[in-house]
């Protein structure tokens, strides 16, 4: 269950082992290292650089009551597959979905592209700190991991995480004798920026217990908004597609995505029409129209 135990495995499936905390992937089957760096006895930082030579599949499978609890930072620009259940999404550091925080009863895989370079930054931490640290359960984060509840959380790499992710990646490649401390400094920079991100889903409440179904009903009701953002379906057609209530599927998408329906429907719609309005090519009237307003004055 602790993050010493994952990077063994995966170290047997390369065919070799861990050494001094990491080791290097051989070079009959790609280039690269995994690392681990502990700057707490609560915290892990696991540092992924490699390329494979053949497609690859990574699997995480389904722990039951682990105390550790991996975030995930995507930080490799080429995008690759994450396999949830019977559904697939894009993950990478310029996706809605950067970071993936889930609990320990959810597999998931990921599959990877043939000479491409994967990276991935994971802090680990203990659910004990947690405990220790918001004993009253005043934070999101704290109150979701006493609910013992299900989850399976994304949110996308904000310019401040990324600056701090890009550090992080420096710091890992010196071997300066202070290394060991920025690095433990940037971690905890890291971890509070997420949890702080975390904390505008506070008005969820009560958890929904998400199982496997329930995540790939929440993704593909979302690729249905995505594909029609300039006529958004209403709120019970996206419940009937879900197979769900309309209250169950509100519960489920903000806490799975972050934010209402039709708050993430309207935000994307305006994503939308920043990127038409940036190639300089339409009037503010035609993207307007193009994004689903038929009364301008709405849109502008």
């Amino acid at each position: 269950n602790k993050p010493e135990d994952w990077l063994e495995m995966v170290a047997e499936q390369f065919g070799t082992s861990v050494t001094n905390n990491g080791f290097t992937v051989p070079v009959s089957v790609g280039r690269g290292f995994f690392k681990q760096y502990y700057p707490l006895p609560w915290l892990t930082l696991t540092y992924i650089s490699f390329m494979s030579y053949e497609p690859m599949t990574m699997v995480r499978r389904s722990v039951e009551n682990s105390k550790w609890i991996p975030v995930m930072f995507y930080v490799n620009e080429h995008k690759h597959e994450q396999i949830i259940g019977t559904s697939t999404k894009t993950v990478g550091v310029d996706t809605l979905d950067g970071i993936f925080m889930p609990s320990s009863n959810i597999p998931t895989e990921w599959t990877f592209d043939p000479k491409r370079k994967y990276e991935n930054i994971t802090l680990t931490f203990n659910k004990d700190w947690i405990e220790r640290i918001d004993a009253a359960h005043e934070t999101y984060i704290s109150r979701l991991l006493q609910s013992d509840k299900s989850f399976y959380l994304f949110e996308t790499i904000t310019p401040a995480m990324q600056q701090t992710l890009c550090s992080i990646k420096s710091i890992v490649g010196n071997n300066a004798p202070l290394s060991p401390l920025h690095l433990h400094g940037k971690a905890i920079e890291l971890l509070t920026m997420f949890l702080e991100k975390l904390e505008r889903r506070s008005e969820v409440k009560p958890f929904a217990n998400l199982n496997l179904h329930d995540v790939e009903s929440v993704f593909r009701i979302r690729r249905l908004i995505l594909r029609n953002l300039n006529n958004t379906p209403s709120l019970p057609e996206l419940a009937r597609e879900a197979n769900m209530s309309s209250s169950k599927l509100q519960k489920c998408f903000k806490q799975v995505i972050g934010s209402a329906i039709a708050e993430y429907a309207l935000s994307e719609k305006m994503e939308w029409a920043k990127r038409l309005l940036s190639t300089r090519l339409y009037s503010v009237s035609e993207v307007g129209y193009e994004i689903g307003y038929t009364n301008l004055s709405h849109f502008t």
